[in-house]
């Protein structure tokens, strides 16, 4: 009988380490954002919060968003209400995503950046991860640019909001990447003449 009470709890033990371990996968995989594995941070670097969420409340007033790059979320507000929040994924250094007041000038569902990509041969392998379209293409590749879904852009030069890769520190050349979960909510809300605040 006691035999059988161990075993019991040794089998209820190992299926919550399981879940758990289950648990931390789905999470990682979230914070991701495109389903790769999350690299450790570097140090110098701000780490993100890693917390998205869509709440609309039927608030009223005027729209804005505001873009945290020490925290990496952006909160979209109406009124003085933040009804949604997003993990982002701002300039890594050397490319640092500028702060300032902005307006969002265009939206565009399925945009491809004009200045970055990668190069990969005939069957889809990487060759280049960190390319433009002055990199020269070797024989048997292509160059691809890189999608950015959703895209709401700030500055003349390139820089807007849209889904990107979230590995949980600031990884872009500049834009700020969105949480694929929640970037179609801000993109949906957003209007061109929209006021985007981007503080540090």
């Amino acid at each position: 009988m006691l035999m059988k009470i161990s075993l019991l709890f040794a089998a209820l033990a190992s299926l919550f380490l399981v879940s758990c371990q289950t648990s931390q996968q789905a999470g990682s995989d979230y914070l991701a954002g495109l389903g790769g594995a999350v690299p450790i941070a570097p140090q110098q670097l701000g780490v993100a919060e890693h917390v998205s969420y869509w709440d609309d409340d039927g608030s009223t007033g005027p729209a804005h968003v505001v873009v945290d790059l020490n925290r990496q979320i952006a909160q979209f507000y109406r009124g003085d209400r933040v009804i949604g929040v997003a993990a982002i994924s701002t300039g890594k250094e050397g490319r640092i995503t500028p702060g300032g007041s902005y307006k969002v000038i265009q939206k565009e569902l399925d945009h491809h950046s004009s200045s970055y990509g990668w190069i990969e041969d005939m069957q889809g392998k990487m060759v280049n991860e960190d390319a433009t379209p002055k990199t020269p293409v070797p024989a048997g590749c292509r160059y691809m640019p890189a999608p950015m879904p959703w895209f709401m852009r700030l500055t003349n030069d390139g820089v807007g909001m849209h889904q990107g890769f979230l590995p949980g520190y600031p990884a872009s050349h500049g834009c700020i990447r969105m949480d694929r979960n929640i970037v179609p909510k801000f993109f949906e809300n957003a209007y061109v003449g929209m006021p985007v605040y981007v503080t540090k």
